[in-house]
């Protein structure tokens, strides 16, 4: 990650909802760019999730509230984060 990358980036602790495989997942973007998105899931990671697969990302709770979704790249995972690229906004 270059130092343009790193600066762009803002703490953001904001929730959100991660949509995988048809199973919402509450989470707290930790951080987020132009580009993608750090999430922490409230409860666990998906099981079958892996690097590559597609996503969709809600910036808060309630997609009533915010009937926006970024459709996104899982590009990074571990035990409790997940890092998403954004491909495409859609108005739901």
């Amino acid at each position: 990650m270059d130092k343009l990358e790193q600066s762009s980036r803002i703490v953001c602790e904001t929730k959100c909802v991660l949509n995988f495989d048809g199973v919402d997942y509450q989470g707290v973007i930790e951080n987020i760019s132009l580009t993608g998105a750090l999430i922490k899931l409230d409860n666990r990671m998906p099981d079958n999730i892996r690097p590559g697969d597609t996503c969709d990302m809600i910036f808060c709770s309630s997609p009533d509230v915010y009937p926006i979704k970024y459709t996104s790249k899982v590009v990074r995972l571990d035990s409790a984060l997940i890092g998403i690229e954004f491909l495409e906004l859609n108005i739901m």
